[in-house]
Order: structure tokens, then sequence, then C-alpha cells
């Protein structure tokens, strides 16, 4: 059936819809919520179908904002569509649901299924199950993670590498402050370093890598414009669900914000997949544990570790872990705004700088240099930190900026934060042991990150710290007194911050 193509201002998130009259679905047997092929030109797209009576016009067909505005359709063009049959995955996500393992071919397709859109949320989130009960045996695991590598595109950089080497950072997530990986970045491609980075949005924690630096720099890069990035100064800072790299993840992510629940399993074959997509050679991960993070208990950490080293050798990266007890969120400044904040003012080696924030990104960078043997073992944070107080990592963070399409070098100073804002003190005295990330997450929520972006919480006193009954703990940003109240009425300060 042919049909009229009509943009229509409407929404509707994680899924792809069009809308057709009712006697039009009829006539061609579609029902409401159907699968069907659209195609115009050159483009194929499974969406699902809403019908209505009243809302679009017999011959039209209304296509959500979702796909006209990252499609350049014009209103009374033509556009094919067909039913849809069934894919074959739906009867493997039962087949693992009862129990039983999966074939290399069937996970392919399941991954091909669900990064063409064939299934829809609700059977995405059937098959995120599975990796809760009964879960994947390694082999499942591998075909897995290469069909989801497999499910969009890949990309590669060897060939403006000196030596055929592409690394990157990532961590497994759930600390509140992403300020690492932005300081990284500049600190590795200033070393002469291939580093094509794509990070997330906020899935566990208050802000995503992705979330910050939108701050200052657009994020959503097209491939080709990334290639181009990477190509000019070495290094690029992206989101990586703005293109088409392993998307069955990002359609898990989808159904995890959701549920604000993450499998180990999964959460291999997530990082992994990525990483393959974006042609790493060398990669090194990030383990933070501790009370109010992912990983509670020490004993996991050697499981996922394990688990790691497994998957990225049988595909063929080197990795590395870093591998830290969690005592603090990853820098002062939590929300997009403070983050940056916080990043710009360690990359200009500015007076009051977070140290903490510092000394764990050098370390990290230090780390990964020695991996793929830019420097000496033991030597890499010396080297990593002379490029920080040199300078050349703040140019670089800005080179990478303005080839991504920034028009203007932002200051700490003029990154706006929250007009209303009101100080936590603490309520007794002692020394401060841990802050909790698991509240932070809750609070900020409240204030409104990542959304509202110059909310979030600036943390006055750091694990280590004396503080005295009145104390300021921590002070809240937002864009209204009504989020602050609502935040103010979750802290609970027994179970945010332990004293000793």
């Amino acid at each position: 059936m042919y049909l009229k193509l009509k943009k229509m201002d409407l929404d509707n998130g994680d899924e792809l819809y069009v809308m057709i009259h009712v006697k039009d679905a009829l006539s061609e047997g579609i029902h409401d919520g159907d699968l069907i092929e659209m195609g115009i030109g050159e483009i194929d797209l499974n969406v699902r179908v809403s019908l209505s009576e009243t809302e679009i016009e017999e011959g039209y067909i209304g296509l959500y904002r979702d796909i006209w505005t990252v499609h350049e359709f014009v209103n009374d063009s033509y556009v094919f569509i067909q039913p849809v049959s069934p894919s074959e995955s739906i009867e493997y996500i039962k087949k693992k649901m009862l129990g039983n393992r999966l074939t290399k071919e069937q996970l392919e397709l399941i991954m091909k299924d669900m990064g063409s859109r064939r299934l829809g949320m609700i059977e995405n989130a059937y098959f995120l199950s599975t990796f809760f009960n009964p879960g994947f045996d390694d082999n499942e695991l591998l075909w897995m993670t290469e069909g989801m590598a497999n499910s969009g595109s890949t990309l590669s950089f060897k060939e403006f590498s000196k030596n055929g080497t592409v690394i990157d950072k990532h961590s497994i997530g759930g600390i509140a402050g992403k300020g690492i990986t932005p300081i990284i970045v500049p600190i590795l491609a200033s070393a002469g370093l291939v580093v094509p980075n794509a990070s997330t949005r906020a899935i566990t924690s208050p802000a995503g890598t992705s979330d910050i630096l939108e701050v200052v720099m657009p994020v959503a890069l097209s491939s080709e414009q990334i290639v181009e990035t990477v190509r000019k100064v070495g290094a690029c800072m992206v989101w990586g669900g703005a293109v088409d790299l392993a998307p069955a993840d990002d359609l898990l992510i989808h159904v995890e914000r959701v549920i604000h629940l993450e499998s180990f399993q999964k959460l291999l074959v997530s990082i992994v997949a990525k990483k393959i997509s974006m042609g790493l050679t060398h990669v090194l991960i990030d383990i933070p544990h501790g009370r109010g993070t992912k990983v509670q208990n020490i004993e996991d950490v050697e499981m996922i570790e394990k688990g790691f080293k497994k998957l990225f050798d049988a595909v063929g990266i080197k990795v590395a872990f870093y591998i830290r007890d969690i005592k603090n969120p990853d820098g002062p400044g939590i929300g997009p705004n403070l983050e940056m904040i916080e990043v710009l003012k360690v990359l200009g080696q500015k007076e009051g700088h977070s140290e903490y924030l510092e000394n764990t990104a050098a370390d990290m960078a230090g780390k990964l240099m020695e991996l793929c043997g830019s420097a000496q073992q033991g030597e890499g944070k010396d080297k990593a930190c002379e490029i920080l107080k040199s300078g050349r990592a703040l140019k670089k963070f800005w080179e990478i900026a303005f080839a991504q399409g920034a028009t203007e070098e932002v200051s700490e100073e003029k990154i706006r934060v929250g007009e209303y804002s009101t100080q936590v003190k603490a309520e007794k005295g002692g020394i401060i042991k841990m802050w909790s990330n698991r509240e932070i997450k809750k609070i900020t929520k409240y204030l409104g990150t990542p959304v509202i972006k110059e909310s979030g919480i600036y943390v006055e006193k750091l694990a280590g710290d004396r503080v005295e009954k009145g104390d300021v703990l921590f002070t809240m940003y937002s864009s209204s007194q009504s989020r602050i109240d609502h935040a103010l009425s979750v802290v609970n300060l027994n179970t945010l911050v332990e004293l000793s």
C-alpha cells in the first residue's frame, strides 16, 4: 500500500511510531500496535502502528517526530508500507526464558532484529530478563556480543594511528560524578594516542559522561563526523546513542532505565560490543566497588574481572583493569554543569581544583599509556601529570570540542548553576568514612539531573575529612524551590554519610 506522508507533532519516546487511518489499516489487515515496514526512497524502517479515525485522514500516514527529525522526509511524499510477519526471534526468546541454550545463529538473529526494531520494547524486556534467569554460558555471551556489535555500524580508526593502536577507557558506572573521562581523553590524545570515546547518557548515575560534555560541546555526531573528528585531532568524546553503533544495546538500555537494574552479564556484553564497534585495540576497564555502588561486594570484583578478560580476549582486544574501593563521588560537583565546572578547573589547573579527581584521572591515563606501550611500566602517571600541568590537555580538550562543533571556549565561571540552592549541614561531628553514591543519585534525581543541567549538588567534605556539628556537608542547586524542597524531603544523613 502507498500512503502520503504527513509530519505529526507527536513523540513516543523509545519506539518508532506512525499513525494511519483505521480504514486504511483494515484494508491491509493491520491492527493497532502491529509492526510494519515503511519504505521511502532508499530508507526502510520497521515501525509500530497507531490507528485513528480522527487524527489522520484516509490515504495518509502520520510520522511521529522521532522519525521525521532524523530523516529528511517531505510532506505529501508517497510512502510504501507492508505488514511484517512475526520474527523467529520471539520463539528463541521464549526458548531462553524456559532455560534452554541458544545457538550462535539464534542469538545473532535476536540482536539483528532488536537493532532493526523488528522486536518491540516488550520483547526486549523479556529478553533482558533472561540475563538474570537463566543467564548465559561463555559461548552464548561471545555470540551475543559479536551479534550486538554487528547489529549496526562499525568504525575503524587504525589508519590514524602510527602503530594501529586505538584505545579508550570505560567505567562500569554507578558512581556519582563523571569528570574522569573528559580529563583522560585529552591527556591521552596529547600523548599522540588515538582515542575515540563514545559514552552513554545517565543510566545509574546522576549524569552520564555525554550529559556533562554536552554543556560545552555537541556530542550527537554522525559516524562520518566522528571519523573526521578523530582524523583531525586524534580523539572524540561523543554520545554513542546518536549513531548506529550496537543499536541492540541502546534499546536494552532503554529498558534498564525504566527498571533501574542491570545484570553483570548484560554489562559485559554491552561494554565489549560497544568497544568492538568503535574499533578498539586496547581498553582500560574501571571497576569501582563498595557500598552504594553497582558492585557491593569485593568478592564480585574477581568474577567481573574474569568475565571481562575472557570476553575481551575472545574478541582480540587487550584489556587492563582499574579496581578501586569507592568512598566518595568522583569529584565534588555532581550534575552536568557542576561536573563540567570541575573538569575545566582540573584541566586548567585552577586554584582549588579537585585533587581527588585529578589524581584518579591521571592514574587511569597512566595505566592506559603503560598498557599500550606509550609509557614505561610505573611511569605512566608521571607522564599524565606532566601533560596536565603543561596545559596541553586543556588545549587538546578544546581542539576536540571545536572539531565536534563547539563555537567558543567556555570558562568554568560562565557555566550556570541552579538559581535556587540550600546548604545541608552535619547533625553531628566525626570523621567522614564514606558517601553513599546510591543516596546521592536519589537526591539529585529529585533536583532534576540530568535533564536540568544546572541542577545537582556540590560536596564540601570528602572521606577522611573531620566535620563538626553544623558544618556544611553539601549544597543543593536546582531550577525551582519545589525541587529543592522535594530533594530535602529524601535526604537521610544517616544513610548518605557514614561518620566514625
